[in-house]
């Protein structure tokens, strides 16, 4: 009977380190498909929602700091701007503490900052990304 928990053990243990991801977790990002009249108000709050990272998260090196912080605009297609917005952390930790930022100052300090962000409504399905594939940091 040890022996069969033994060897069920292995199994569970080698299944999960194979099925693990080798991808970290360590950012947030979305694509936005906003239309053209709505670009200027949308950037107006991607500033915002930037300048709230930069006041309330560490940076760079310090204890889960962010990497970085980019928002990409496409050209005008067939009436909609899209926008990629990554926010990238050192660790895993960084991103669990950038959630916990966010859970906290949604409904505090900052309630009345998000409740006028509208570029949520603009937010391809599916689009948010959570694992750095590739990335090249100087």
């Amino acid at each position: 009977m040890l022996r069969f928990f033994a060897v069920v053990a292995t199994i569970v243990t080698f299944g999960s380190v194979c099925s693990a991801s080798d991808i970290p977790e360590t950012n947030w990002g979305a694509v936005f498909k906003v239309p053209v009249d709505q670009v200027e108000q949308v950037e107006q709050g991607f500033v915002e929602f930037g300048n709230w990272i930069k006041d309330t998260h560490p940076m760079g090196d310090e204890e889960n700091g962010l990497d970085s912080f980019t928002i990409t605009k496409g050209a005008p297609t067939e009436g909609h701007v899209y926008y990629v917005l990554v926010e990238r952390y050192r660790t895993t930790e960084g991103l669990r503490n950038h959630q916990s930022i966010y859970s906290r100052d949604v409904n505090g300090d900052y309630a009345s900052m998000f409740s006028k962000l509208s570029f949520g409504i603009y937010r391809v399905y599916g689009s948010v990304q959570t694992k750095t594939l590739f990335s090249i940091v100087p």
